[in-house]
């Protein structure tokens, strides 16, 4: 038996009804997703009506029970604020139903703001939607710190020694500091005292809700809409400068072996550039950016998704709480052009060590 059909003859029994369908729809670093839909009305769902689409969300790796507790609780304030998410119908923590935590949701209309299927697709879609894109993130700045659930589990960046009171900025530096002194990544010691030695003059800001993981895969759109924006699980309080400081640096140094035109290529280095150069500026002027506080985020930003990255191809991915599959995505080409983008806003030298063999 399949895994899809197994989870299907769990899934019918569980919601008191029988299922339309069920296939896989993504995977991703820390969940699995599928799509479905139930014949009849549920007790367990009892928002849903039969026959919508529904999104099922397994959660994967380290942590996954706290993940799907506070993932479900940060959708639901953001829906009671009004933010376009998909409306959360359950979460279970409980392993035992299905075999792993899991969150039912909306199934949004639309697809993601950038998909890699079709090239002329693609640029039409990302092209169409992506002013959407940008306001809807600075409207996420703009919401009261309440629509962010705060607790176990919390944010971006988590470790056991780290209170969830202590401020973001705080928790980014000493979880790198972390990485490179637990680790193999020593040549990048130089980079983090760069940034330790700016960090006291960006701590005062205000902490309003940022997703921390807010790229076009994360967002989906149908036409000149965002439908919603889905992937909470590093969401957090903290400058917004660094949420968007983030968006910069994936846009910037995100590739992917497949397909080719967003290698580390002149085509893909080249889209690169052209989606960054339209990102900051079309958010500065909705919400504005002090720059320099922007560059030492962008610095900040690309040391934790570099040592994390390099974490990753070093030790695994179940090593940072993430599904063993994720570290296929780690290719000595991102780790290459996340590096340069890294010793340009840290200003400081960096290196990595020698990676294991695919």
């Amino acid at each position: 038996m399949g895994e899809t059909e197994r989870i299907a003859q769990l899934l019918a029994p569980y919601l008191g009804s029988a299922l339309e369908r069920l296939r896989l729809l993504a995977e991703g670093w820390e969940t699995i997703i599928f799509e479905f839909a139930t014949r009849s009305a549920s007790v367990r769902l009892p928002s849903s009506a039969a026959c919508r689409p529904l999104i099922l969300r397994f959660y994967r790796g380290g942590g996954a029970v706290l993940k799907a507790a506070r993932e479900f609780s940060v959708i639901e304030r953001l829906k009671s604020a009004r933010f376009a998410v998909p409306a959360p119908y359950l979460v279970e923590t409980d392993p035992a139903p299905l075999g792993a935590p899991f969150m039912v949701m909306e199934r949004l209309q639309g697809g993601p703001l950038f998909r890699t299927d079709n090239f002329p697709l693609a640029f039409k879609t990302f092209s169409l939607a992506f002013l959407a894109f940008v306001r809807a993130q600075a409207r996420l700045h703009r919401l009261a710190p309440e629509a962010i659930a705060q607790g176990p589990g919390c944010g971006f960046v988590v470790s056991p020694r780290l209170p969830a009171s202590m401020p973001l900025i705080e928790r980014a530096l000493a979880t790198l500091a972390e990485r490179i002194e637990s680790g193999a990544l020593s040549g990048m010691r130089e980079a983090l005292a760069a940034l330790s030695e700016r960090a006291p003059k960006f701590r005062a800001a205000a902490a309003v809700p940022v997703h921390l993981d807010y790229h076009p895969r994360n967002v989906i759109v149908r036409g000149l809409s965002v439908t919603g924006v889905i992937d909470w699980c590093n969401a957090d309080l903290g400058d917004r400068h660094f949420d968007a400081a983030m968006s910069s640096v994936i846009l910037a140094t995100s590739v992917f072996e497949s397909p080719r035109w967003m290698r580390d290529n002149a085509a893909g280095n080249s889209l690169r550039r052209l989606f960054t150069a339209l990102y900051l500026p079309l958010y500065h002027a909705l919400a504005g950016l002090e720059l320099e506080r922007l560059r030492f985020y962008q610095g900040l930003a690309a040391m934790l998704r570099l040592s994390m990255l390099a974490t990753m191809r070093l030790g695994g991915s179940e090593s940072l709480g993430f599904r063993a599959q994720a570290v296929d995505e780690v290719s000595p080409s991102l780790l290459r052009v996340l590096a340069r983008y890294a010793r340009k806003k840290t200003g400081a030298p960096l290196t990595l060590p020698a990676m294991p063999a695919d």
